[in-house]
């Protein structure tokens, strides 16, 4: 752990909001090409990108998920040198409590529900029907926007719920939101995103987005959504 004092802190650029304590970090370092200054400051824009190929959102969407946690992220890097990436993440004020294990069995009101997944990323898509089946519901998976709005046409009586990323390419999560409310306008939409829920649920005040959960998220976590979402006598009809 290392003790950031204020001085330390003003050194971070994008966060301004960041306290004085004791935090945890790691380091990834590599011996490139490195970045200049304007680089490093449009590093975490979404989309921003110096490759020719790629959609240039890893950092964004890293830097959502530290941000999520109350953490920040230090970038050194000279050109012709290589570039030190630095993860802080606050150290907790109390000690860890163990989860509380799922049960081995899904409730009967849960069986044989069918929930799409839709997500860009590989890991996302797998543990997430790992944790659906686990809790008893039937998983669909789609790896973009496109795909997505697609598997729900070819399931829209089955589908109960959809649990859709943000940042996708092709067809994003807003664009297939609306696509998927024109589907079934009833149909409860969960959004997911490393982005915190205030920076990304303003852009859906009023449209009847069903709730929104932050990845990286844990298994209690899902299904606790799921059962807010689902527990409802009405679906999907109220805003936030």
């Amino acid at each position: 752990a290392q003790y950031c004092d204020a001085e330390y802190i003003r050194e971070f650029n994008l966060d301004n909001d960041l306290r004085e304590g004791f935090y945890v970090y790691v380091e990834v370092s590599d011996t490139g090409c490195g970045m200049d200054e304007k680089t490093q400051r449009s590093m975490f824009d979404p989309f921003f990108t110096t490759k020719f190929t790629g959609r240039g959102l890893g950092m964004a969407a890293v830097q959502g998920i530290v941000r999520g946690h109350r953490g920040t992220i230090k970038v050194y890097s000279e050109l012709g040198t290589g570039t030190t990436i630095k993860v802080l993440l606050p150290v907790a004020e109390e000690s860890a409590i163990p989860a509380a294990p799922l049960p081995l069995n899904a409730s009967d009101d849960t069986k044989g529900g069918t929930v799409l997944l839709v997500d860009d990323e590989q890991t996302i898509r797998t543990i997430g029907r790992r944790i659906l089946e686990h809790l008893g519901y039937k998983a669909l998976v789609a790896d973009d926007g496109l795909a997505g709005v697609e598997m729900l046409r070819s399931n829209v009586d089955e589908v109960i719920v959809v649990l859709l990323d943000l940042t996708m390419p092709r067809m994003n999560g807003q664009e297939a939101f609306r696509e998927m409310r024109r589907i079934r306008p009833d149909l409860p939409v969960i959004l997911s995103s490393g982005y915190n829920e205030q920076e990304i649920t303003q852009d859906f005040v009023g449209r009847g987005l069903a709730g929104f959960i932050q990845k990286p998220y844990q298994p209690q976590e899902l299904a606790a959504k799921l059962n807010e979402v689902l527990g409802r006598q009405n679906p999907g009809s109220e805003n936030l």
